[in-house]
């Protein structure tokens, strides 16, 4: 599945995980990542997600694991500023389902992978079920 892919979109669940070694599912998203490099996949990840892994971090564990992890995300992810623009799009795709109740974060996981056309790497699917349309990728660990 990955040689069809060339960049996915990342939640905050992943890059939690990978950056939380406590978390239960570490050892999945260090295979994940792993892979992802292998096959030089682009990763992108819209800002508001890096805000919401720093600050889950920084409440979690303390400043100086919260502040290395931010510099750790600034060099291996792509990431997708959102303008004035960007936030109407995502604005008008939130009116499309009005009973949701995803963050504002996913929407803008959502607006990405729509706009680039590209898988989403996720661990909580409850989010993004009203979007079928959406295609996901998970680690192999076979």
């Amino acid at each position: 599945m990955l040689s069809s892919i060339s960049q996915l979109v990342i939640d905050a669940g992943p890059l939690i995980a990978l950056l939380y070694a406590k978390d239960p599912q570490h050892a999945e998203c260090r295979i994940g990542f792993e892979q992802l490099s292998q096959a030089q996949v682009r990763v992108y990840t819209p800002i508001p997600i890096l805000f919401e892994v720093y600050k889950w971090l920084l409440y979690t564990t303390n400043p100086r694991t919260a502040q290395t992890s931010l510099n750790i995300m600034l060099e291996s992810l792509y990431l997708i500023a959102i303008n004035q623009a960007d936030l109407l799009e995502i604005s008008a795709l939130l009116q499309t389902i009005p009973n949701w109740y995803g963050s504002l974060e996913d929407a803008t996981v959502i607006w990405a992978a729509r706009s680039r056309k590209c898988p989403v790497w996720t661990i909580n699917y409850r989010d993004f079920g009203s979007f079928p349309a959406l295609e996901f990728w998970n680690p192999d660990l076979n």
